[in-house]
């Protein structure tokens, strides 16, 4: 699907973005996948994230068809249980990626993780690392399809356990 365009998350989407996560949770949910059942992310950590200015949505059409934050490094990837591919600094972090329901499968998620790579490179970044649970069967299968490489198991706020991923950006 073509028309998708980014733009940073405003205060007013606030309660758009939360429905977006509680359709992005009840999928996970059906697929076994127990990421995100605890209520995460909640209100007032997205409200920060926009505020920060680190909050995105895409639109389609006048609908936020889907949200992410970005970050340029992310202190929860400093211990692996494995290696990431690159060093403090070099990369970029992609998180919280949510496609509303009537957008998921139009191609909304390769959009966003398109557009992170152009981002991270405009920042002198080499890389681009995210994070998932281990059952978020859908997401593993993208980002392997998109060169993603796994690079081990890490603790997460809370101590959640997740693995990690990175992709080297090409020129």
């Amino acid at each position: 699907m073509n028309g998708y365009k980014v733009m940073p998350a405003e205060a007013g989407d606030l309660e758009s973005i939360m429905d977006i996560f509680a359709q992005a949770r009840k999928f996970m949910g059906e697929l076994g996948n127990p990421q995100w059942q605890d209520g995460f992310p909640q209100k007032q950590f997205i409200a920060d994230k926009i505020a920060l200015g680190i909050m995105y949505k895409v639109m389609c059409e006048g609908d936020i068809a889907a949200v992410f934050s970005v970050l340029d490094s992310d202190e929860d990837y400093g211990d692996i249980d494995g290696a990431w591919l690159t060093e403090e600094g070099e990369y970029f972090v992609l998180h919280t990626v949510a496609a509303a329901a009537d957008y998921r499968g139009k191609g909304c998620a390769r959009f966003i993780f398109s557009y992170a790579e152009v981002m991270a490179k405009e920042r002198g970044k080499i890389s681009v690392r995210m994070d998932t649970h281990e059952k978020n069967i859908p997401m593993r299968s993208l980002v392997a399809s998109l060169g993603y490489k796994y690079c081990g198991s890490l603790t997460v706020r809370g101590g959640k356990q997740r693995i990690g991923f990175e992709k080297i950006l090409k020129g």
